[in-house]
């Protein structure tokens, strides 16, 4: 821009607005500093809390039934052992299946009583493929004692510590399961207990039971080697591109499933996950709320004092031909650059924090020495922050308008000062 007609070049403009910014350095500098401060407590706060967040997701995916599922229809309002996809193993050649990024793990689960000659107990039971399936890789390194299961191994079962001291169980020991469906009948299978494990979750241990699909599948009710010798209770599906939840579940969608059978993600799958989500996101907007307040207050109070403090000198500088178009653009760009200043600040506090944080995580074990559940879910014990691209513009545009918007009053007030008036003053 070049002076022409009694205009301000905006190099001149901003120069000003700098040396009016700091001619009350201590409010400035106060201003400035609670800013920042808010604002990179902020950063930390939803930094972490999407990164907990983050990691309950993948935990939960990971100890649950995958990014996506394929179950029975109506398994999810009601589970019942009758419900089971009678040859679901089929759906491994299912054309949308056969070329899909992911790995896919055929799984039965059945509500069960185990029992031994010392107490029964009701458990979970959970048939996989023993050597394949991510419960062996999650559960395999946590075997305390005896050994996890082997392919082939038509009888054993792998049990938690809980459930081994509720039922007085040890390796090699006998348990009957007893599984039943809505017809009354009752399905009995003896096992051996192979392993116990230690997940360092009490609902896992005192519930889970791990066996073979073979083991599994002779507990469906009614059970019939030639009918349901491929049977299965649901298909988990874990990505190896979890960005593409949606986009997988609508191409999976195209192409119509076998009868009975129905395809759910895991937001359906766990819906007080998705609930819990959401309503610690609501505490962290409450608490950028806050922030936003200070923001208000501290950049209407600056600005609105240093307007007052110099209504003569604007009144003077009205006189002396400045239009009042330019004495708004002052106010506003003095507005900017405290918000580009405090931003800057809030950005350096809060992104060291996040830095640090991202890579050495928060240690929570001094919360409880036991593992943290919430919504069901494992909550890791040490927590990393994570900020994504679009946290990182919404947070700062969030800012920089509602610090922009604090400044149009005082900015209006110094564009309609009457320079007679003004100058009486």
């Amino acid at each position: 821009m070049r002076a022409r007609h009694g205009t301000l070049t905006l190099g001149r403009l901003c120069a000003l607005a700098w040396r009016n910014l700091w001619r009350s350095r201590r409010r400035t500098a106060i201003t400035s500093s609670t800013i920042a401060i808010g604002f990179g407590l902020a950063v930390v706060s939803i930094g972490l809390g999407d990164g907990g967040h983050n990691q309950m997701i993948r935990n939960a995916i990971r100890m649950g039934e995958g990014h996506l599922t394929i179950q029975p229809k109506g398994y999810l309002a009601a589970p019942s052992n009758q419900l089971f996809l009678e040859d679901g193993e089929a759906l491994l050649t299912h054309p949308p299946l056969i070329h899909l990024d992911a790995r896919i793990a055929p799984r039965i689960f059945l509500q069960a009583l185990a029992a031994t000659a010392y107490d029964s107990l009701g458990v979970g039971l959970q048939g996989i493929e023993v050597t394949r399936d991510p419960y062996a890789e999650s559960l395999r390194p946590r075997i305390e004692a005896g050994r996890w299961l082997q392919e082939g191994d038509a009888r054993g079962v792998v049990i938690g510590r809980g459930m081994a001291d509720k039922l007085k169980a040890k390796v090699g020991s006998k348990l009957v399961l007893m599984a039943g469906g809505e017809s009354g009948g009752v399905e009995s299978r003896l096992g051996r207990v192979r392993g116990i494990f230690s997940s360092g979750i009490a609902q896992i241990d005192g519930f889970l039971i791990v066996a073979s699909l073979e083991f599994a599948r002779h507990l469906l009710p009614g059970y019939q080697p030639a009918r349901d010798g491929a049977a299965l209770t649901r298909l988990a599906i874990f990505l190896h591109d979890p960005d593409r939840g949606a986009a997988v579940k609508a191409e999976l969608s195209a192409h119509p499933l076998p009868s009975g059978a129905v395809l759910v993600d895991w937001q359906e799958m766990m819906p007080e996950l998705v609930n819990f989500i959401i309503l610690d996101d609501f505490g962290n907007y409450i608490w950028l709320l806050i922030m936003l307040v200070v923001v208000v207050f501290g950049i209407l109070n600056t600005i609105l004092m240093s307007v007052l403090e110099r209504t003569r000198e604007f009144g003077l500088v009205r006189a002396l031909g400045m239009r009042p178009g330019q004495l708004l653009a002052l106010v506003v760009v003095e507005t900017a650059l405290m918000a580009t200043l405090s931003l800057a600040a809030g950005w350096v506090l809060g992104g060291l924090a996040h830095g640090y944080f991202a890579v050495y995580g928060l240690d929570l074990t001094w919360l409880s020495p036991e593992t943290l559940i919430t919504a069901g879910v494992m909550i890791d014990p040490v927590l990393f922050s994570e900020l994504s691209w679009t946290r990182v513009v919404t947070l700062t545009s969030l800012v920089f308008v509602t610090t922009m918007m604090s400044g149009l009053y005082p900015a209006v007030k110094a564009a309609r000062v009457s320079p007679m008036a003004a100058l009486r003053t």
